[in-house]
């Protein structure tokens, strides 16, 4: 894409400092308070590219919460390290919360209504365990995975809908960039539930070409921005993640 002299002076671009990605978005960046699907089968760099993303936010001085239905705060750590991507000193500032919750207790909550009305602070107890300090102000949010929620509440889909409209409405209200991690099991879906990629302003896919043995990203769609539509070839190396612009995949 070409370079743009557009700049939006009431949400400017944010960069990810992902090599090659921001080179995606016209405005060289992603608009703020924004909610992104990130959809992929089982080992596509989905959980990689969230992590690096929100480490490249800590070391600039942001605020991050990631949200672990699965892995543990220890794993989480160890996956990170292995990039050369040192937490601990933004985990003992505060500037980073991780925070591990069993899919289970979302099936015990008791929902309410979801007419969008409330606030923040009633949006946020309707959709508890998933809780953020009232002093605490992310620039990002990583939901690890969502995939996880919906693997349990199989008899339950209605309250999982619930759930999912006060979260998106919860993350609306903070005004960030939201993360939200889902797997999929075939290029025609990108959520186990066919729901999620309604309510996000964004999705990005990430694909594992087998049989070329290539990596790729492709942006779905991406609200309040303009984008490349193409589905571009990635790779994961000791740095994380890399995105090369110029190189166009077809997957079919």
């Amino acid at each position: 894409m070409e370079e743009s002299e557009y700049v939006n002076l009431n949400n400017p671009a944010i960069k990810t400092n992902i090599n090659g990605f921001d080179n995606l978005f016209q405005e060289r960046g992603l608009p703020n308070g924004i909610s992104i699907l990130i959809s992929g089968t089982i080992g596509t760099g989905k959980s990689i590219f969230c992590r690096q993303i929100s480490y490249n936010f800590l070391k600039r001085g942001g605020k991050c919460v990631y949200i672990s239905f699965q892995e543990s705060e220890k794993g989480i750590k160890r996956s990170m390290e292995k990039f050369g991507w040192d937490i601990d000193h933004f985990l003992d500032s505060g500037s980073l919360i991780i925070q591990k919750i069993n899919p289970l207790d979302i099936l015990r909550m008791k929902f309410g209504s979801v007419g969008g009305s409330g606030s923040a602070t009633e949006v946020s107890y309707k959709i508890k365990p998933f809780e953020i300090p009232t002093d605490f102000k992310p620039d990002i949010i990583v939901v690890d995975s969502l995939s996880s929620i919906i693997d349990i509440s199989t008899t339950k889909e209605k309250n999982f809908r619930v759930y999912l409209q006060q979260l998106f409405g919860f993350f609306e209200e903070l005004d960030t960039i939201s993360l939200l991690i889902s797997e999929n099991d075939s290029n025609n879906k990108y959520s186990k539930s066919n729901i999620e990629e309604y309510l996000a302003d964004g999705v990005i896919v990430f694909h594992n070409l087998t049989n070329k043995n290539d990596r790729a990203i492709e942006i779905v769609k991406m609200r309040y921005c303009n984008h490349n539509k193409n589905i571009i070839k990635m790779d994961i190396n000791n740095n994380g993640v890399e995105i090369f612009p110029d190189q166009i995949l077809n997957i079919s």
